[in-house]
């Protein structure tokens, strides 16, 4: 027992050895509350040095009993009141163009209280950071802004900014491309801004960084083994809910409703196994 733990611990040392910022958990945990750090990096995709963020946190999520849920990588507020969110994106199909317009939303939903104006809505910005060159033009940036065709794309101004940045765009004479050589170094002595180089120093490479980062990755696994038997559970009830319908069929006592309350099946999946059975 001792030994399995030595080496799951031994494999958790590994994994984060080979972490980079491009990886959104250890993103997400290094830069949960670290305003310079966030700051710096909005100022290099953004191209602003008067943006100051006043407050930032990872892993924000927005949580809804009968609608999609989602949780944000880094949610950030700057001193104009204005709201950022960076995301990690290194799957094509976590980066479209949908899930960006839901992402602004869900941004949006909490800013307006009761009585206040439309207008009071603060600009927000809804950056990705890909994996990839998304739209394959070789551009360190992509802005995305709605606009009035018949106005020759005059800017709609409703407030939405929605940026992707390519991850692999490298070059380094640029701030962004330096940025996104800093995203794929795995030492911190490789890098060449500081404030992200500190942080990333602090969970690879202290004893309490490296101690924070293994009790993640542990929960991380524990999650994953819950998931699994989970999912192992609902799809072994399925099965079974199948099999005794197809028996129920078979019998030919039973109709397709009553198999179906009984089963906890859809009439339609009953329904399907009907015709299997008779084709």
């Amino acid at each position: 027992m001792a030994k399995m733990e030595l080496n799951r611990q031994e494999e958790y040392l590994n994994r984060i050895d080979r972490l980079k910022l491009m990886d959104d958990d250890f993103f997400s945990e290094a830069l949960d509350g670290k305003v310079e750090a966030v700051e710096f990096i909005l100022q290099v995709v953004l191209e602003r040095d008067d943006l100051k963020v006043i407050e930032t946190k990872a892993q924000v999520e927005y949580k809804s009993a009968t609608k999609r849920s989602i949780r944000l990588d880094i949610k950030a507020v700057d001193r104009e009141n204005e709201r950022f969110n960076l995301e990690i994106q290194r799957a094509e199909e976590g980066s479209g163009s949908k899930r960006a317009r839901f992402h602004g939303s869900m941004i949006d939903r909490d800013l307006l209280e009761k009585g206040m104006d439309f207008d009071d809505l603060p600009e927000s910005y809804v950056i990705f950071i890909t994996e990839d060159d998304k739209y394959g033009c070789g551009e360190p940036l992509y802005h995305i802004e709605r606009t009035i065709e018949e106005k020759e794309h005059v800017l709609f101004d409703d407030g939405l900014h929605i940026l992707y940045v390519n991850g692999e765009y490298r070059n380094v004479d640029t701030p962004v491309g330096r940025l996104m050589h800093d995203f794929h170094c795995t030492k911190s002595e490789d890098m060449y801004s500081k404030v992200l180089a500190d942080e990333v120093k602090y969970l690879k490479e202290t004893e309490g960084g490296r101690g924070r980062m293994c009790r993640i990755l542990e929960e991380m696994c524990e999650e994953v083994e819950k998931e699994t038997a989970e999912r192992v559970e609902k799809e072994t009830a399925a099965r079974v809910a199948k099999e005794t319908a197809r028996s129920l069929l078979a019998l030919g006592k039973l109709s397709y409703e009553d198999i179906s309350q009984g089963t906890g099946l859809p009439l339609e999946v009953v329904e399907e196994l009907a015709a299997q059975k008779t084709a």
